[in-house]
């Protein structure tokens, strides 16, 4: 029984290994969940917005801000074009900072960890912007046809995702 509980204290213990491309597929799967439940069409995944995404979540984790504009002033559109990205009349942007692990426990100066296994933390990533207004509104807009997400985690096992939108606007389209 003693070997039974050390190895499930050694098992709950072990962080898992969460890759960071397949956490990103697996909330853009979860998104087009929730937009066809709402009558939308999915989003096509764009790699370039991917890697502008996870550039700016990788910022965020380095120098602890968390913010859609970063210390020297660039929105998610200023970013985009920075990197010589145009292919967008609009962008829009989701950000959340999730953790990879939902509780710490310490007994007898033993600490362990239950760690979130990546669906997760996708989920939970899901709800927060679903219960959210604006970031729900991102989402479901029409306009947007396109997305990339990128994720970093920080030194403190902080989860940071972006999410970048790509679209066109409706009222140019039709002019």
């Amino acid at each position: 029984m003693t070997l039974l509980i050390l190895f499930l204290l050694f098992v709950q213990d072990n962080k898992p290994e969460i890759r960071i491309p397949d956490l990103e597929q697996q909330i853009h799967k979860l998104i087009d969940v929730h937009r066809k439940a709402n009558d939308r069409n999915s989003m096509a995944w764009d790699d370039t917005l991917a890697v502008l995404a996870r550039a700016h979540s990788e910022d965020m984790a380095k120098r602890g801000y968390f913010k859609h504009v970063n210390p020297e002033g660039l929105s998610p559109m200023k970013r985009a074009e920075a990197a010589g990205y145009k292919s967008c009349q609009l962008i829009g942007e989701n950000i959340y900072q999730n953790n990879l692990y939902s509780r710490v426990i310490t007994e007898k100066k033993r600490t362990t960890y239950d760690w979130n296994s990546m669906y997760k933390i996708a989920a939970t990533t899901i709800k927060g912007w679903m219960d959210s207004p604006s970031h729900r509104q991102n989402i479901l807009d029409k306009n947007y046809t396109g997305e990339g997400i990128g994720i970093a985690f920080g030194p403190d096992d902080k989860v940071y995702i972006t999410q970048m939108f790509c679209g066109a606007d409706a009222e140019a389209q039709v002019k």
